[in-house]
C-alpha cells in the first residue's frame, strides 16, 4: 500500500518535469524566430552608380592614313641621394615593356580644293597629326637594383605610360614618317576626285 502510493505522489513530479519541458522547448523556439526576425533587421546592401552627361557633341572629320606598330622599352632610373651626392648601391632600374598601333593623318575638315584651270584643281593638306591609337599593351614594370635600391625612389607606371604617349613621341612619329603620310594623302584624295571628275589634273600644296 505504501508502495502504490509512492508511485502516485510520483506523478505530479512528472507532469510538472513535462510542463518545464515543454515551456523550454516553446522558450527555445520563440527565441530562434526572436533571433531569426532580429537577424533579418540587420541586413547589408551595396550599389555602384556611374552618373554621366554629354556636355556637347563636337563633328570631326580626321582622317587616319597610317597606322604603325610601335613597340618598346621604356627604361626608368632611379637612385638616393643625400645632399646632393648620390648614395653608393642605391641605383634601381625600371623597365616598362608596351606595344600599340599608332594612328597618323590629317583634319580633314581643313583640306581646302581650289580650281586653278578648266580641268585643274590644287589641293591643299594640312600638317599631319597624331589621331590616336589602338590596341594598347603595357607589360607589369620589372624592377632590378642594387642592394640598397630600396632606398630609391619607386617608379610610378601611369607616368611612364604619359611619358611613352608624350606629344614629343607623337611629333617624332609624325616627323619619322612625313613622306609617306604625304604619298598617302596624295593616293586618298586623288582616288576621291577621280571617282566624281577622272579627266582633272592635280596638285598638292603640303602645310608646313
Amino acid at each position: 500500500m505504501k508502495f502504490f502510493k509512492a508511485r502516485v505522489l510520483l506523478w505530479p513530479a512528472a507532469l510538472l518535469l513535462v510542463l518545464l519541458g515543454g515551456g523550454a522547448a516553446a522558450a527555445f523556439a520563440s527565441g530562434g524566430l526572436n533571433a531569426l526576425a532580429l537577424k533579418s533587421l540587420f541586413t547589408s546592401s551595396s550599389s555602384e552608380r556611374d552618373s554621366q552627361v554629354v556636355q556637347a557633341v563636337t563633328r570631326v572629320q580626321e582622317v587616319a592614313l597610317l597606322s604603325l606598330h610601335i613597340e618598346g622599352i621604356d627604361r626608368y632610373e632611379s637612385n638616393r641621394e643625400i645632399f646632393g651626392v648620390a648614395i653608393p648601391a642605391s641605383e634601381k632600374t625600371t623597365l616598362l615593356q608596351y606595344k600599340f598601333d599608332a594612328k597618323l593623318g590629317v583634319d580633314g575638315a581643313k583640306v581646302k580644293v581650289e580650281r586653278t584651270g578648266p580641268e585643274s584643281l590644287r589641293v591643299t593638306i594640312p600638317e599631319s597629326k597624331f589621331i590616336g591609337f589602338d590596341n594598347p599593351v603595357f607589360e607589369d614594370a620589372l624592377e632590378s637594383g642594387n642592394p640598397l635600391s630600396w632606398l630609391a625612389e619607386p617608379a610610378v607606371q601611369t607616368r611612364m605610360v604619359n611619358n611613352i604617349l608624350s606629344n614629343e613621341n607623337k611629333q617624332k612619329y609624325i616627323s619619322q614618317n612625313e613622306e609617306a603620310l604625304k604619298e598617302q594623302a596624295k593616293a586618298y584624295y586623288s582616288g576621291i576626285i577621280a571617282s566624281v571628275a577622272p579627266e582633272v589634273t592635280l596638285d598638292f600644296d603640303f602645310a608646313g
